[in-house]
């Protein structure tokens, strides 16, 4: 049953427990009411049939007519009257009733008679077991009757107010809770390969909890979005591994033997012939593409190989050395504010080497020249953060999730391969690295690569 049906069916509930709780108390309040006053009645019409026996039995008419008048006291009384055994009425609190015959009964029994508004009590004045008269009091019921009506007039001003709380509270619900709900449940049952990239908004104003819950949808969704973009990567890599060996020996053995018959053919041709330039394309693009096999072929090695604690501001060092000129043709200046020296990292130098080596190449070629490159470190608990920030062209965001993928490039001649190789060895050294665009302390602009590695030493 849908959360709304639910929460529709407790407030029918609850209102007609309300109902019958007021009908309950209502009833019972009317009840009590009418026995106090039964009681109330009795008491009073046998205190003065008792106290009537002596001036009936005397004719005292005086003393009857105190005793009746006594009576106009008690709230709610109409009247009293002392009648004898011949109906004659000897005293009544309405003087001008005296005298006149009784046109009822002489009850041998109390009674209570209630009739519309007015509530008789008859007693029987009874002297030596035979009956002389009879006292009647009568009782105005109006008084109980507005009683009852102020509770049920409370009760109606209650009850209209308990429904317009109770729908208050439920439209707050349908506002708050169910119309969000229905809308988060529909973007979660929507979730699909097309729109895995579309955050999930609530419209109207929901509760805290309900954002909550539509914050954790999107961090899923973004961590789906990241699982599957990195299980497409994995697979991607898996299925290179796979090839990677039958292109080493179909591509390096043909590749051998051109090298070898260029350099039989370039001993044979003058360096100043028209034919001895083309010698020289062949030989740079047999070297071009032994790089591009083997930076193919590092996917297929499922180690990092030999790992030894090394200091990441030697692998830096070393980087900027040999990338030296190349920064010094582009006019880059590098602005080293790492503070590694006396932390360590187990890894592979040579591959790690080669991610920061990396790293630095594609922030010249995004500069171009004329920029700056900054290298900034930050220790997180066990971890060493390397961030590498440069005043380059930046990443457009659509772009920096794919930018790890094998054969995705944005320059113009790039391969595709680097950066991918990157955080194929830094995630099997346990670490891992990210881009951010447009996000650098140089200036806001260019890209910053970092790189995070657990620290095994030296802090």
């Amino acid at each position: 049953m849908p959360l709304q049906s639910k929460i529709i069916l407790f407030f029918v509930f609850l209102l007609s427990l309300i109902v019958f709780q007021w009908l309950f108390f209502i009833n019972h309040e009317e009840r009590v009411l009418r026995e106090e006053m039964i009681d109330r009645g009795t008491v009073l019409a046998k205190t003065l049939a008792e106290l009537s026996r002596e001036p009936l039995l005397n004719y005292q008419i005086s003393r009857l007519e105190m005793q009746i008048d006594s009576l106009k006291k008690e709230k709610d009384v109409i009247y009293a009257r002392i009648v004898n055994s011949h109906f004659l009425v000897l005293a009544d609190t309405r003087r001008n009733q005296e005298g006149w015959i009784y046109s009822g009964s002489i009850s041998v029994i109390p009674e209570i008679i209630i009739e519309k508004n007015v509530l008789r009590a008859r007693e029987p004045v009874i002297i030596l077991d035979s009956i002389h008269g009879m006292a009647e009091i009568a009782f105005s019921l109006d008084s109980m009757l507005g009683k009852i009506n102020r509770s049920r007039i409370l009760f109606i001003v209650i009850f209209i107010s308990e429904l317009i709380l109770g729908f208050a509270f439920a439209l707050f619900l349908e506002i708050q809770v169910i119309r969000p709900l229905h809308k988060i449940a529909a973007g979660v049952e929507q979730i699909s390969a097309n729109s895995i990239n579309e955050i999930l908004i609530v419209p109207g104003k929901p509760s805290v909890e309900i954002l909550k819950v539509n914050k954790a949808i999107n961090n899923m969704r973004d961590k789906l979005r990241k699982n599957q973009n990195e299980l497409i990567s994995k697979t991607r890599l898996a299925t290179m591994g796979k090839i990677g060996f039958n292109l080493a020996h179909e591509i390096r053995n043909p590749l051998e033997a051109i090298s070898g018959s260029v350099e039989i053919l370039s001993s044979g041709i003058e360096k100043n012939s028209r034919e001895y330039p083309y010698l020289g394309i062949i030989k740079e693009e047999i070297h071009n593409l032994n790089d591009y096999l083997t930076e193919f072929l590092e996917f297929t090695k499922s180690q990092p190989g030999k790992r030894i604690d090394v200091k990441p501001s030697e692998l830096i060092g070393e980087s900027l050395l040999l990338l030296g000129p190349l920064l010094k043709k582009h006019r880059i200046d590098v602005i080293n504010h790492s503070n590694t020296a006396k932390m360590f990292w187990n890894v592979n130098s040579n591959q790690m080497k080669r991610v920061i080596l990396n790293i630095l190449i594609n922030s010249i070629e995004a500069i171009g020249t004329d920029g700056k490159i900054e290298i900034r470190s930050n220790f997180n608990g066990n971890n060493l953060e390397l961030i590498f920030s440069d005043t380059g062209c930046g990443i457009a965001s659509e772009k920096i999730d794919a930018v790890f993928d094998p054969y995705y490039s944005t320059k113009k001649n790039g391969s595709g391969i680097g950066l991918a190789l990157s955080r194929k060895i830094v995630e099997e050294h346990n670490g891992s690295i990210s881009i951010k665009s447009n996000d650098t302390i140089i200036n806001n602009r260019g890209s910053s690569v970092i790189i995070k590695l657990p620290v095994t030493g030296g802090w």
